[in-house]
This record gives structure tokens, C-alpha cells and sequence, in this order.
């Protein structure tokens, strides 16, 4: 495992789902956000693409979407957006530095990898690099290549240091690249 940061002080466009907008109305026309019309969405990131998922990740009527390099949606939590961004003008925020922890295929499995992998569905395929990361996450599967890259966002420890608990997500390397540096 490793430490990265998001790019300091990075501008990005993000939209809170469930007010008016032309490009979530937009990414409603194109299929890449269902409004499920309860309060809640259904997200169609590069991971549920690629995972031929016929559910995108669930998120509600609050949470935030930005959009990746690839033209694809990704959903942030309303909690987590708000404590890592700070509103510009309009629908432009500015990124909050935090140090999270990263891994990827080329590191040594460790011990929060194995509570993935133990209690939480994470699947790594080592006979297929294009399916490598299988993992059920934000209401569906989502699937990643070799390359990704697993970011924590949170980990919980017990006292004798086991692993209680862990948010992560996977990233595509090349979103990865453009937006985390190792810190």
C-alpha cells in the first residue's frame, strides 16, 4: 500500500443529483444515469461498463456525480463531496487535498486487501487481467482491469489492529494518473 493525494487545488464540474440540470438531464438521455424516480439513481461509471452490469451504482437524490476522462459518470456521496470540495461558482468546486491510501496488483497483498477479499466480495481473477478486480460496490458489480487501482477512503482498525472496516473504490489507471499523485 501506498499513499497518494488528489491534485491540490484542482478544479472539477460536478452536478447534485435530484436538482435541475442540463447535464445530468443530458447524461439521462444517454442512459448513463437512470432516474429510478424514488429519490434514487443508477449510475453507469467505466467499472459497472465494464462489468457488463445490467444495475449502475445506486446513488440519491443529493449525492453529487463528476464526470470522468472518459466522458463516464462517477458518483460521490453528499457527506464525502461535501467534506472534500469546496464550492466555486456555478457548478464548479475546488478539490480538497487528502492523503488516502492506494494499491494496486503490483504491491504485496496485505492485510486490508485479504478484508476486502475476506469480508467485503472483492474478487481478483489472476487468470484474467481484463476482469482482475470484481467487486460489489454502490448497489452493483463493478469490474476493472489489472491496471486499476484500489483506493481507500476509509479504514477502520480494531485495537489489536485487524481490520474492523474499509471504503474503497476502484479506479481505471488512467483516471487514476490525472487525478492522484503518490504523496
Amino acid at each position: 500500500m501506498y499513499k497518494v493525494i488528489k491534485n491540490k487545488g484542482k478544479m472539477v464540474e460536478a452536478y447534485k443529483l435530484g436538482e435541475k440540470n442540463p447535464v445530468v438531464e443530458k447524461l439521462i438521455d444517454e442512459n448513463k444515469i437512470v432516474d429510478l424516480k424514488n429519490g434514487k439513481y443508477e449510475i453507469f461509471s467505466q467499472e459497472v461498463l465494464k462489468a457488463e452490469s445490467k444495475h449502475g451504482e445506486l446513488a440519491n437524490a443529493g449525492d453529487y456525480i463528476k464526470i470522468d476522462s472518459s466522458g463516464a459518470p462517477y458518483p460521490n456521496t453528499e457527506k464525502f463531496f461535501n467534506e472534500n470540495h469546496k464550492y466555486i461558482e456555478g457548478d464548479t468546486y475546488e478539490q480538497i487535498p487528502k492523503e488516502l491510501i492506494a494499491w494496486d496488483a503490483c504491491e504485496p497483498v496485505c492485510d486490508e486487501i485479504k478484508f476486502l477479499t475476506d469480508n467485503m466480495g472483492l474478487v481478483i481473477d489472476e487468470n484474467n487481467p481484463e476482469k482482475y478486480y470484481t467487486a460489489p460496490l454502490w448497489g452493483t458489480i463493478e469490474v476493472a482491469d489489472k491496471k486499476a487501482v484500489i483506493i481507500f477512503y476509509d479504514i477502520l482498525y480494531n485495537e489489536d489492529g485487524s481490520v474492523k472496516s474499509a471504503e474503497y473504490n476502484l479506479v481505471e489507471r488512467n483516471e487514476f494518473e490525472k487525478t492522484y499523485m503518490r504523496h
